[in-house]
């Protein structure tokens, strides 16, 4: 198996584990707001709108949620899926996170995985790192080699074996120290500081290609992060996501037909409405709500096209399964992305698919709704 299909297979195992984290997490009990502040002598697996885990756990930690803090001494393995993650306490074996934001302030005996919008390391790894995302950022230093994927990326640290940077703007410290090769690919220069020391060989090779592109730091990043949305709904609006999918199953022109017509008339509503002599809020109202229906319509999309594919072979199928299917559902739209014309016209589809079942989904709502009549005292 060559170099870039080990890098895919790092990529889908990544995506499926993040994804089981997530359910295990949610499936253990889920309350708004979680803190653990007893000593758990075993493996801890929490979810929640918040989580703060404030004591020590003995074994590994699951944790899922909007936004996960880790205050305590984690002995196990720590897998975090969340939007906001803060590691602030020691952990003693490797750590594994996705979500929007990930920081690491405090020590992680074994080795980090970490894909996000942003990452950032303050403090030592004991082992090696590979780490995702728009703009990653090192100050602590890495025991191993150290991999990173990144639009923007800062390495500041010392690193005990080979620095691998790939990304569009490369700045290595003055305090970076690498013991093994630094090897970097951008389309721009790399900046790095004369006063870093590197003790192996500097060797600058081209940028990505696309098939590098479909295992990079941002592929994988989005990859990972719209696998843990979809999740996240589905644990929450099952109900409401499954509806969906029976009406595109059942209606299927009428929901592309009805998604078309939201996308583009919904602007043109919100500039009316932004230039006319009513109130600018209600244009402004129209775009938000716009924006937010056209991240709930992918997602909604994404999720029918795994149910209705499941549907096919398990009726009825567990909770389990329909978040696998979830997982390869997300990972086939974003494989066939790259493909010339025919890709991005099926995400399309899929998006107008989930915007017009969703907007369908509200009208029924709103008709079906009946206001309880006023008592009369």
């Amino acid at each position: 198996m060559n170099a870039r299909r080990i890098q895919l297979v790092r990529v889908l195992a990544i995506a499926a584990l993040i994804a089981f984290a997530a359910a295990i997490a949610w499936a253990q009990g889920s309350e708004e707001i979680l803190v653990i502040d007893q000593p758990i002598d075993r493996d801890m697996y929490a979810a929640g709108r918040q989580v703060n885990v404030l004591s020590a756990i003995g074994g590994d930690l699951v944790a899922a949620g909007q936004s996960v803090t880790v205050e305590g001494i984690v002995h196990g393995d720590t897998i975090v899926a969340a939007q906001d993650i803060e590691i602030r306490s020691q952990g003693n074996d490797d750590l594994r996170a996705a979500g929007q934001h990930v920081k690491v302030n405090a020590p992680v005996a074994g080795h980090i995985v970490a894909a996000g919008q942003t990452v950032t390391i303050n403090e030592g790894i004991g082992d090696w790192a590979w780490l995702a995302g728009h703009t990653v950022e090192v100050q602590g230093n890495v025991g191993g080699d150290l991999r990173i994927r990144a639009n923007k990326i800062a390495v500041n640290a010392e690193v005990s074996g080979d620095l691998d940077l790939t990304g569009d703007e490369l700045r290595v410290g003055p305090d970076t120290h690498v013991q093994g090769n630094l090897t970097w690919r951008s389309n721009s220069e790399a900046d790095i500081s004369a006063e870093a020391r590197i003790d192996g060989e500097f060797i600058e090779k081209p940028a990505p290609g696309i098939a590098e592109e479909l295992s990079s730091g941002r592929a994988l990043s989005f990859t990972v992060s719209v696998i843990v949305a979809v999740t996240v709904l589905f644990l929450l609006f099952s109900r409401s996501l499954r509806a969906s999918a029976d009406r595109i199953r059942a209606h299927p022109g009428s929901s592309l037909g009805l998604g078309f017509a939201v996308m583009a008339a919904a602007p043109v509503l919100a500039l009316i409405l932004l230039f006319t002599p009513l109130d600018a809020w209600f244009g402004l109202s129209v775009l938000g709500i716009y924006i937010v229906l056209l991240l709930l319509g992918v997602l909604t999309g994404l999720f029918a096209l795994s149910d209705l594919v499941l549907r096919r072979f398990r009726p009825q199928p567990s909770r389990w399964q329909a978040l696998t299917a979830i997982v390869l559902a997300v990972v086939a739209v974003g494989l066939l992305s790259y493909v010339p014309y025919l890709g991005p016209m099926a995400v399309l589809v899929i998006w107008l698919l989930g915007i017009g079942a969703l907007c369908w989904g509200g009208w029924v709502a709103l008709r079906g709704y009946k206001q309880e009549p006023l008592q009369q005292s």
